[in-house]
């Protein structure tokens, strides 16, 4: 566990300084870093919940504070409770990622980013998977959950057709 915990704090320093893509995706987050070599971006994390963001030492927004619609008719009413939730996300995007670190005990994150925002999960022990790191380039994948962190390759995203995961040829190409 101490070297996936290694691999994934080196992983997140290569991204600290580079500006993000913010994507809310109901009460999900999508965050992309680094667009020097690729329109999409050489990394993103996923953050499902629970989540909550913080500003000025004070708590902003929660994934649980998401608008459910519960089946109300008024487009209007909705679409203004989604304006008032997405709001303290303004100045998020495009902010360059401050600082990075990992829990001790459990495999949460904190993301602090040069704008104030500061974006922590936590724990909820639930078996699902609360955050994926995938590094396009290299083809490194974290995901986190009640098990820990797990590590594996993808293929990077910039591979040829028939490329192995470490960026090499398979066997039979």
């Amino acid at each position: 566990m101490d070297d996936v915990r290694g691999a994934f704090t080196a992983a997140l320093c290569s991204i600290v300084g580079m500006p993000c893509d913010l994507l809310l995706a109901t009460n999900s987050i999508r965050l992309r870093f680094d667009f020097r070599s690729s329109p999409k971006g050489r990394a993103y994390i996923w953050i499902d919940p629970p989540w909550r963001l913080m500003a000025d030492g004070a708590l902003r927004a929660g994934s649980n504070d998401y608008p459910v619609r519960d089946g109300a008719e008024d487009q209007e009413v909705y679409q203004s409770l989604l304006a008032a939730w997405c709001a303290p996300f303004d100045g998020l995007d495009g902010a360059p990622l401050a600082e990075a670190c990992l829990g001790r005990d459990y495999p949460d994150l904190c993301l602090r980013f040069e704008s104030g925002h500061r974006l922590e999960t936590f724990s909820h022990g639930g078996p699902d998977c609360w955050w994926y790191y995938k590094d396009c380039a290299t083809g490194q994948v974290f995901e986190a959950g009640a098990w820990g962190i797990r590590h594996q390759f993808d293929r990077p995203a910039d591979a040829e057709p028939g490329a192995a995961a470490d960026g090499g040829r398979d066997a039979g190409s």
